[in-house]
């Protein structure tokens, strides 16, 4: 009789002890930022610690190379998304409720690190009109900055470089020729190929 009754309140504490979450993920990574990043049929989400998807599967997320492979993540609570336009991805930032707080404008970004990401800016300047073609004569550059989690531009790093929107250029971006190399310190290859490092 003893045993029985051991027996049935074993298996009520292990019924009872044990509530499962979330179900048939692919894959799922370890948390950050509170949130942890799950893949289902090649779309990537995310869910909270209580296992709710706060943010649903989608496909515009950028993948980091990590230790189990490459997928999205959030730093100082903003994840890299991309965005196809005419054939060229431009970057942005969702927050943690998957709305898009820094739009998708910039040409490269980095993930955000002690609250700054780097980013790369496409300018184009009207130099003059083509009577011919009856077309804009425009000089096209790229710039690098520093911005903070809002989007505001906190450093200005890169003296204009010439630069020509190719078309279809989704698979390789412009480079980030800047990296954080502490709190604060950014090192940035300077047109000679030299780094210089700064303060912001």
């Amino acid at each position: 009789m003893k045993n029985s009754v051991c027996l049935i309140v074993c298996m009520c504490v292990s019924y009872f002890g044990f509530c499962q979450l979330a179900t048939d993920f692919d894959e799922i990574l370890p948390f950050n930022d509170d949130l942890a990043a799950v893949k289902k049929d090649h779309q990537w989400g995310f869910i909270s610690k209580k296992g709710d998807l706060v943010i649903d599967f989608r496909n515009d997320f950028v993948l980091t190379k990590g230790e189990k492979g490459f997928s999205p993540e959030f730093n100082d609570k903003r994840c890299l998304i991309k965005r196809l336009k005419n054939g060229v991805y431009f970057y942005g930032f969702i927050n943690e409720q998957g709305n898009e707080i820094i739009p998708a404008t910039y040409l490269n970004a980095s993930n955000f690190e002690n609250g700054y990401a780097l980013v790369v800016v496409h300018l184009q300047d009207s130099i003059g009109y083509n009577k011919v073609l009856k077309k804009a004569l425009r000089n096209s550059k790229i710039e690098e900055y520093i911005i903070d989690t809002s989007g505001e531009i906190i450093k200005y790093l890169e003296n204009p470089i010439n630069y020509t929107l190719p078309k279809n250029s989704h698979e390789n971006p412009p480079k980030l020729r800047s990296k954080f190399i502490a709190p604060h310190r950014v090192a940035v290859l300077k047109k000679d190929m030299k780094w210089d490092i700064y303060e912001f």
